[in-house]
């Protein structure tokens, strides 16, 4: 093989591989991106009753689409042989399946549609139970509206002191609870 030809393959390999990762690079800037809260808002309603709820911020520059959420609990299980393996109980946050969350406009003072709050009536304190032994595991799969790239995003709640906090949700983009 001449030097020519040695020199002509590695110049169409770097040139294969940076457009490669020019091309990855692209493609990242068009996956969803959500921001999720690292805690959970029990809040009591008019009837006394808690509730408890998850927010969870679009933070891309277009709409979601065919949004779907999950709560589960999480319980270690030994099986025959001795081995661990991981029970999961659903826990209902009501709208499970969303169609589109409208795109981030930190401008929108009104509705800020961007921002989803999800809520269960169910008593997630005695569900879980001992949070030494198990876990809450909070999962969404988007879709981005325009290139149709989905993502997974997951927040896992380990320490019950820790993750339920007593108040409600501040309006927009913030995760903080007031």
């Amino acid at each position: 093989m001449k030097l020519d030809n040695v020199v002509a393959v590695i110049i169409g390999l770097l040139s294969s591989l940076s457009a490669s990762a020019l091309f990855l690079l692209i493609l990242s800037r068009y996956k969803p991106k959500i921001e999720l809260c690292k805690y959970i808002a029990k809040t009591q309603g008019p009837d006394g009753k808690n509730f408890y709820q998850i927010k969870f911020v679009n933070k891309t520059r277009r709409s979601l689409r065919d949004v779907k959420t999950q709560l589960h609990l999480i319980t270690p299980a030994i099986v025959p042989g001795g081995t661990t393996q991981w029970a999961e109980k659903k826990i209902s946050m009501g709208a499970e399946e969303i169609m589109t969350i409208p795109k981030y406009d930190p401008k929108d003072n009104e509705v800020a549609g961007y921002a989803t709050r999800l809520r269960t009536g169910e008593d997630l304190e005695q569900i879980w139970g001992d949070d030494t032994r198990s876990f809450l595991r909070f999962t969404i799969f988007a879709i981005d509206s325009r290139s149709g790239f989905g993502q997974d995003f997951v927040q896992e709640y380990r320490i019950k002191r820790d993750a339920i906090r007593e108040g409600d949700f501040e309006f927009g983009s913030s995760l903080d609870i007031k």
